[in-house]
């Protein structure tokens, strides 16, 4: 009799291995250069290898991969909510050869959050960070460089958020940050070198703003297209090869307060567009400028 029960309770007990907590999804998990991805891994003590497996087996939709020690973990595309953090353990690196290091694909309510990331295309990936759709995406304490076309492109689903905090995008062959059409996006602490552009805000109904920025040695510092805003707070324009400034199009409004702008080849560019000057800023040592600009007074 006992050997009868056991066999008549095989597929039961089956069933509730597959359901069982081990198998479920898990709300943090670690990645370390001597883990292993296997299933099961994820613990500190038994970490996995590469974000990507992380993402497709081990972390829940709105969980997080955090980051234990210096190494290279790996392209990813992201699909869902996720936060990914290196909080100081050294060099955690996404390197992409080809294509893009970080794809974001989410939904439409979906946050994403990378903290304490080194990207680099190595001269020739396409993008560092590609947002195709989500809610939500904060940059933080990285450096994103070396790509073919954008450090950072940012393509709004209806109405997206960027926010970047202190983080370098350097020497990529086309913009350094791009915003399309629809979103906010706000800058803070984040430098812009050698690149074709270093802030690109192109499209109507944006929303941007950078507050102790600095775009330099870029062909273009900053750049507004469309009918958008783009304010500039404590910030600077240095050395770039064309403009510091650029405003074109009707609506694209390039506002600037006590910020400076010197050293560029063209201080400013207004084609069809306004650049608002307020009273406290440093404007001068430029090459010739392109149209007017209007100042404003401090209220």
């Amino acid at each position: 009799m006992i050997k009868t029960s056991l066999l008549s309770a095989t597929p039961l007990f089956s069933l509730l291995v597959a359901l069982s907590p081990a198998h479920a999804l898990s709300n943090r998990a670690w990645v370390s250069g001597h883990g292993t991805d296997a299933a099961g891994c994820g613990a500190p003590a038994s970490p996995c290898r590469t974000f990507q497996y992380v993402h497709d087996n081990i972390v829940a939709a709105g969980g997080e991969i955090d980051v234990l020690d210096p190494a290279g973990y790996g392209p990813i595309v992201i699909n869902k909510a996720l936060s990914i953090v290196n909080d100081g353990v050294g060099t955690a690196g996404v390197q992409a050869a080809s294509g893009n290091a970080i794809a974001i694909n989410a939904g439409a309510s979906d946050v994403v959050t990378l903290r304490g990331l080194d990207i680099d295309g190595l001269g020739t990936g396409a993008y560092g960070i590609l947002f195709n759709s989500g809610m939500a995406l904060t940059i933080q304490n990285s450096v994103i460089r070396h790509f073919q076309s954008a450090g950072v492109l940012f393509n709004p689903n209806a109405s997206s958020a960027l926010a970047i905090t202190d983080t370098l995008v350097a020497d990529n062959s086309l913009d350094g940050i791009y915003v399309g059409s629809g979103a906010q996006a706000d800058f803070y602490r984040v430098q812009a070198s050698r690149n074709a552009e270093g802030f690109a805000v192109f499209g109507d109904n944006i929303t941007a703003s950078a507050d102790n920025c600095a775009a330099y040695n870029n062909t273009i510092g900053y750049d507004v297209q469309g009918a958008s805003t783009f304010s500039l707070f404590n910030s600077i324009a240095s050395n770039n090869f064309h403009q510091g400034l650029s405003a074109y199009g009707s609506g694209a409004i390039l506002r600037i307060a006590h910020s400076m702008v010197t050293g560029n080849g063209v201080g400013w560019t207004v084609n069809g567009a306004v650049i608002d000057t307020y009273s406290d800023n440093y404007i001068d040592g430029n090459g010739v400028s392109v149209g007017s600009l209007t100042p404003i007074n401090r209220q």
